[in-house]
């Protein structure tokens, strides 16, 4: 059997694979958003103070949600947010802990990758994008990034883009989330989610990827208006109605601590089971592709422990009356 057969073989269906990226990126969303909840209610104020008081009868709620937040078999270390979550999270970055939310993301996005390169079998015969795809496979991702930073170096950015687009934001986006930088995750965590509001509705990138990505020399800067711009702004300005009070924006109700954390459990429990359905059919032959399967039903098992912990603490607080 030839070379090009063999490798034609072991390649997966773009199509399935391009719908488990899609779950992933859900998933890893959901995740953080969930344990971004809980460590605003572990890590908070109201909850340990009512926990650590004497009697406290919210104690075995705040123990559960600090072991789930902290579970190596479910979130693994997942404090999100502000004050003490912030320093926790950086903490479990500065020491090397795994997120899964993170995982979940950093995973959707080697797919993506692996997806763009088996879409496009021309690049695997192209010395420049060989060699960044040979590092995503063999999970180097700082090699691959050295690569394709020395491809922009080399041929120009517009080459380097236009010959690996989209894989680029991807690939830059993993070695963001996965380098010992935490302040450029943000970043990485927009490409690898689409949880954002973009600055450009045609590249679909946020504001802050942009910027991290948008960086040397080179990177353009506003010309000012002309004077003859600026006149006609006046005029259209000065011509223009003056705009209408803006109704006050409603809040949604505040749902209590247990019914959130319900919600966010059913909601993690409801991906466990999209996650596994999703590679049930994903055609991906060889070991590479039962890998990656054995990684999502692991990430779907995670999801579950981290559902029932939730499921738990919520519980708990019924019991103890809420904080």
């Amino acid at each position: 059997m030839s070379d090009a057969v063999t490798s034609a073989s072991t390649d997966p269906d773009v199509a399935l694979l391009g719908a488990v990226c899609r779950e992933l990126a859900e998933a890893a969303d959901a995740v953080g958003e969930a344990a971004r909840h809980a460590s605003a209610l572990a890590l908070g104020a109201r909850l340990p103070a009512a926990a650590l008081a004497r009697g406290g009868r919210r104690r075995p709620a705040w123990r559960t949600l600090l072991r789930t937040l902290t579970d190596p078999a479910g979130l693994g270390w997942a404090p999100r947010g502000r004050g003490v979550a912030a320093a926790g999270r950086l903490a479990g970055i500065l020491t090397g802990r795994e997120s899964l939310a993170v995982s979940i993301a950093v995973c959707g996005l080697k797919a993506r990758i692996r997806a763009a390169s088996a879409g496009r079998p021309e690049l695997a015969a192209h010395p420049d994008a060989a060699a960044v795809f040979k590092a995503v496979e063999e999970d180097r991702q700082g090699e691959a990034v050295r690569a394709f930073r020395a491809l922009m170096r080399s041929r120009g950015s517009a080459y380097a883009f236009a010959l690996l687009s989209p894989a680029f934001a991807d690939l830059l986006a993993w070695h963001a989330l996965t380098d010992e930088n935490p302040f450029n995750d943000h970043a990485g965590w927009q490409v690898a989610t689409g949880r954002v509001m973009t600055a450009d509705p045609l590249l679909g990138f946020g504001a802050a990827c942009l910027a991290f990505f948008d960086r040397g020399p080179g990177r353009g800067e506003p010309a000012p208006p002309s004077p003859a711009r600026r006149v006609a702004a006046t005029v259209v300005l000065a011509a223009a109605p003056a705009p209408a009070p803006a109704p006050a924006p409603t809040r949604p109700p505040v749902q209590a601590p247990a019914s959130a954390l319900r919600s966010h459990a059913a909601g993690l429990r409801s991906h466990a089971v999209r996650l596994r359905a999703a590679v049930v059919h994903l055609r991906w032959p060889g070991p590479k592709g039962e890998a990656f399967r054995s990684e999502v039903r692991g990430f779907a098992d995670r999801c579950a422990v981290a559902a029932n912990g939730f499921a738990l603490a919520a519980n708990q607080l019924d019991a103890a009356g809420s904080p």
